[in-house]
């Protein structure tokens, strides 16, 4: 038996707060995360258990986020 694919719509947000750049994360239009300048490197957050990871680039946090999101939703 084989499982379908499920499409999942991921989209990302670029807002400022605090006068600083956030990238937020979205699956439909479910905030997952967002990823954060941090002086010379970024934090990436993890909304549902307030998870932190520094990462090196936006890109890096991103790809984070989506991997602990999927590796922790029921």
């Amino acid at each position: 038996m084989s499982k379908k694919d499920k499409k999942v719509e991921v989209s990302v947000k670029d807002i400022e707060r605090h006068n600083q750049p956030v990238q937020q994360i979205f699956i439909g239009d479910r905030l997952i995360g967002e990823v954060v300048t941090d002086n010379e490197r970024f934090k990436a957050m993890l909304i549902s258990n307030q998870s932190e990871f520094y990462v090196r680039s936006q890109e890096e946090g991103l790809e984070i986020v989506l991997q602990q999101y999927h590796l922790h939703q029921h």
